[in-house]
C-alpha cells in the first residue's frame, strides 16, 4: 500500500512539470559590459522536467521580447538545460548596455531578474591637458582608464596630433612612425586603457587623446634627451671650439678638477700620516731608552752609597769601670782586672 502511494504523489509531482526555485521572486545581478553574465533559473526537484519555457526580455518601457526570436542576441545567448534538463538559466555573452532591463523565465510559473549592465566611464582628471614626461630611447605610459576596471569599453581609440589634425595609432595605426610601438595595457582588467609606447624619439612629443564613445582624455607628452645621446654634442661643441682658445680653457678646466683635486688631497693625507707614524716611533723608543739609563744610574747610585755606608762605620770603644767593694787598704788590686770594653757604631 506503501508503495502505491510513493508512486501516487510521483505521477502527481511530474504531472505538474518544472516548479521554479525563485517563482515570483525578482533578482538581483549586475554585469559588466563585454563580459558575461549568467540568468538564473531552475526546477526546485531535480528529477523535473520542463515540458516548456520561454526567456523574456523588456527593456526601456517595450513590451516583453522573447530572447531567442531577438536578432540582438544573436551568438550571445546559451542554455544549460542541453545537459542538465531541471536547468533552465541563460548565459549572455559580450554584455552591452542595451542588455541591460528585466528577463522572466516562464514555465507554469515564472521568475524575475533585473539585470544591470554597467559601461566604461573614463576617469576624469582635474587638468585639462595632462602632462606627461618620457625620455628618449624609453618607453612611456600615458594613463586611461574606466571607472569600473571589470567594464569593456565596445570602442576604444588613440589619436595623435600631427600636421594639424588628429590621426589613430590605435587599434588602426595610420601613422607609420607609431607602428608596431603601440598596445594597451589591458591584459589583467579590461578597463585598464593605458597606452604603452616603447623606443620614445624626440618625434613622438605632442598631444594624444583617449576616446571612449563620447568621452575623452587629453595629454601632452614631453620627451626628454637622455645624457648618453647629450655627450656627442658635448665633444662635438668642444672640437669646434679649438679656433677660440679662451673658451676652450674654461671649458676643460671644470672636467678637470674633480679628478685632480681628490689626487693631490690623498697624496698630502699620506705623507702627513706617515711623518707622524714616524714621530711617534721616535718618541717611544726615546722614552724607553732614557727609561732604562735612568734605572742603570739608580742603581750604581745605591751601590755606592751602601760601599760609602760601610767606610765610615767606625767602632769606639767605651771604657765602663766596674766599682768593686771596698777593699783593705793593705790590698792591691790591678786596675787592667775590672776595665770591660763595649763595641759602639756610629754612622756618619
Amino acid at each position: 500500500m506503501r508503495d502505491h502511494l510513493y508512486l501516487f504523489f510521483f505521477m502527481i509531482q511530474f504531472s505538474t512539470g518544472c516548479i521554479l526555485s525563485d517563482e515570483r521572486q525578482t533578482i538581483e545581478i549586475t554585469g559588466y559590459t563585454g563580459g558575461s553574465v549568467v540568468l538564473p533559473c531552475s526546477c526546485a526537484h531535480p528529477q523535473s522536467t520542463a515540458i516548456t519555457f520561454t526567456w523574456r526580455f523588456q527593456h526601456s518601457g517595450r513590451g516583453w521580447i522573447k530572447v531567442f526570436e531577438d536578432e540582438e542576441y544573436s551568438g550571445r545567448r546559451v542554455l544549460f538545460n542541453e545537459s542538465s534538463p531541471q536547468n533552465l538559466s541563460l548565459l549572455i555573452s559580450d554584455l552591452r548596455k542595451e542588455d541591460q532591463g528585466y528577463y522572466m523565465c516562464k514555465t507554469e510559473q515564472y521568475t524575475s531578474i533585473h539585470l544591470t549592465v554597467k559601461g566604461c566611464d573614463l576617469v576624469q582628471s582635474t587638468e585639462k591637458l595632462i602632462a606627461v614626461t618620457g625620455y628618449a630611447g624609453e618607453s612611456v605610459v600615458l594613463p586611461c582608464s574606466c571607472s569600473e576596471l571589470l567594464a569593456k569599453p565596445e570602442q576604444i581609440r588613440w589619436m595623435y596630433f600631427v600636421e594639424k589634425t588628429y590621426k589613430e595609432i590605435y587599434p588602426n595605426e595610420k601613422i607609420e612612425k607609431h607602428k608596431n610601438r603601440v598596445k594597451l595595457l589591458n591584459q589583467t582588467s579590461p578597463g585598464n586603457l593605458s597606452l604603452h609606447i616603447s623606443a620614445l624619439t624626440a618625434e613622438d612629443e605632442g598631444d594624444y587623446y583617449c576616446s571612449v564613445s563620447s568621452q575623452t582624455v587629453s595629454y601632452r607628452l614631453r620627451v626628454e634627451v637622455t645624457l648618453r645621446t647629450e655627450k656627442p654634442h658635448i665633444h662635438t661643441s668642444i672640437s669646434l671650439s679649438t679656433l677660440q682658445p679662451s673658451h676652450q680653457t674654461q671649458e676643460l678646466e671644470p672636467p678637470q678638477q674633480p679628478h685632480q683635486t681628490p689626487q693631490y688631497v690623498f697624496i698630502l693625507l699620506g705623507v702627513i700620516l706617515s711623518v707622524l707614524l714616524l714621530a711617534l716611533l721616535a718618541f717611544i723608543y726615546w722614552r724607553c731608552r732614557g727609561g732604562r739609563n735612568v734605572k742603570m744610574v739608580t742603581r750604581d747610585e745605591e751601590e755606592l752609597n751602601r760601599e760609602q755606608d760601610n767606610q765610615d762605620d767606625v767602632t769606639y770603644s767605651a771604657v765602663v769601670h766596674v766599682k768593686t767593694a771596698a777593699t783593705p787598704a793593705h790590698i792591691e788590686s790591678d786596675p787592667a782586672e775590672h776595665t770591660e770594653y763595649a763595641p759602639i757604631k756610629v754612622r756618619r
